[in-house]
């Protein structure tokens, strides 16, 4: 995969990324071809091999843009807090919802957990100034990666169990988890 700034390449980037996408609904991703992706894209395997090595190049390729999303939703806020956090989260969630239970049944779920924790730290330090709470140096590694597990685990619970709730009934969870832990830190425990 390369970056360009030829329209024409990103627009075929697109057109490979949809294609992979559309066809992630109606097949396991492992039996999706190159030769059914460009032929779903309206393109050649010349044009592809010239965008992407692989099929694994396109999703990485379409994680990292989502995580760009997601960090650009989050630099709109004047303040942070977790709740505003996992409203952002939860947002994305849903306008991402198809592409993240795609990936939940094909065994692929943890490649955007993995994207996201490989940017952490990146979050963490863009937006450290906008936080209420300063975590200590040599715990930040630790400190997000509790939070962001605990917010995917909810995520893929949620998917697994049928997507009964609805997002104020998610946002209620969080906000119960997040009172059980500042009550037992305040109680010393």
């Amino acid at each position: 995969m390369y970056s360009t700034q030829n329209p024409i390449a990103i627009q075929s980037q697109k057109w490979l990324v949809s294609a992979l996408l559309v066809l992630m609904q109606k097949k396991a991703y492992k039996s999706i071809t190159i030769k059914e992706i460009a032929r779903k894209a309206d393109l050649d395997r010349s044009t592809f091999y010239r965008n992407f090595k692989s099929k694994q190049d396109i999703l990485n390729f379409h994680l990292d843009s989502l995580t760009q999303d997601y960090i650009s939703k989050i630099s709109e806020l004047n303040e942070l807090d977790m709740q505003k956090i996992f409203k952002v989260f939860l947002d994305f969630c849903n306008v991402n919802l198809d592409f993240i239970i795609s990936l939940r049944r094909n065994g692929l779920s943890n490649l955007l957990l993995e994207a996201f924790n490989m940017r952490l730290p990146f979050i963490h330090e863009l937006f450290q100034s906008k936080l209420p709470y300063k975590i200590s140096e040599p715990n930040i590694e630790l400190v997000l990666a509790f939070n962001a597990g605990g917010m995917w685990n909810l995520l893929m619970r949620w998917i697994d169990n049928g997507l009964i709730q609805n997002s104020a009934d998610l946002t209620q969870v969080f906000k119960e988890a997040s009172l059980f832990n500042s009550k037992r830190e305040e109680k010393g425990l």
